[in-house]
């Protein structure tokens, strides 16, 4: 019985130390947007940390939030794992809740981490940064 006993409290003890030993810290990133000229609509935002669905796919998180008529405009991701991410976002001035196009080039504002003018459409790269620490980044809305 002492055998079954010690077995399982060396049972409990190690798999807390395992669990606390490769517990990931997990980060929040807060956006403050810039460059809002029309003060209405939402913006919607999705937050990756693959190079392959960037821009082609929703992101591991999303964000919205509603335009408020003055004030900083604020959108956050919370829980982030340690690595490398990029932020796509776009403001939706119709309500049909997606990217409206004039052709090939967006008819609404838009804007992503890292970008502040663009020369065709950016990469994962381009628009990556590291998250190792609760971060505040500011991404400025672009339109054509």
């Amino acid at each position: 019985m002492k055998t079954i006993i010690k077995s399982i409290v060396f049972t409990t003890i190690f798999g807390l130390i395992n669990t606390i030993t490769f517990a990931q810290n997990k980060y929040n990133v807060t956006v403050k947007l810039d460059g809002i000229r029309e003060r209405s609509g939402k913006i919607y935002a999705t937050i990756t940390n693959d190079a392959n669905a960037f821009m082609n796919a929703p992101g591991i998180k999303n964000a919205e939030v509603e335009v408020s008529k003055e004030g900083d405009v604020i959108l956050k991701f919370e829980g982030l794992l340690e690595g490398k991410y990029a932020i796509s976002l776009y403001q939706d001035l119709n309500a049909n809740k997606q990217m409206d196009f004039n052709g090939q080039m967006p008819a609404e504002p838009f804007g992503f981490s890292n970008i502040t003018m663009l020369m065709g459409p950016p990469s994962f790269e381009s628009c990556a940064f590291d998250v190792n620490e609760n971060k505040i980044i500011a991404i400025s809305l672009m339109s054509f």
